[in-house]
């Protein structure tokens, strides 16, 4: 193969598929493998009850001696290759099932980086929790364009 054959096959079918190979490579194993890390997150923190509660008061019957507004955020996009899924999806109508995991994730992210960071405070609960979603974009032309969406999740955390 001449020189100048593989420098056009470079960079006229290689490089421009590499994003996509990326995607893919990212949407099969990289995101797989963090999810699972925030599964094991999760059964960690279960084995001493879940601290969230949307509840107003404490409680009845405890003493709370400390509180303190905390709050914990996490932004996710989607890859290209799961952009492409659920833009077919959506000339379907109906659920997204793609969008609908990675806002799964998102939120699930959030409430376990609120609960590790109340227990690494000495807090014991958190009431009042709530969530806030953002959606992301970005405009060209005369369209926006949503890159990611960012979980917000706070509350009081109480020491008793």
């Amino acid at each position: 193969m001449e020189l100048a054959t593989a420098i056009e096959i470079l960079f006229f079918i290689i490089l421009p598929l590499t994003p996509w190979i990326l995607s893919f490579a990212g949407t099969l194993l990289y995101q797989p493998a963090k999810k699972n890390a925030l599964l094991e997150r999760e059964t960690a923190s279960a084995k001493s009850g879940d601290s969230l509660s949307t509840l107003s008061k404490p409680f009845a019957g405890k003493e709370v001696r400390e509180f303190e507004l905390v709050m914990a955020s996490v932004v996710m996009g989607p890859s290209w290759i799961q952009i492409v899924i659920g833009g077919l999806l959506s000339l379907f109508g109906g659920e997204i099932n793609t969008f609908t995991k990675i806002v799964d994730w998102a939120r699930r992210e959030a409430k376990q980086r609120l609960r590790e960071q109340v227990a690494s405070k000495g807090f014991d609960d958190v009431i009042n929790m709530r969530i806030e979603t953002t959606v992301m974009s970005k405009t060209r032309g005369n369209k926006d364009k949503t890159t990611g969406v960012e979980i917000l999740v706070y509350g009081t955390a109480i020491k008793y």
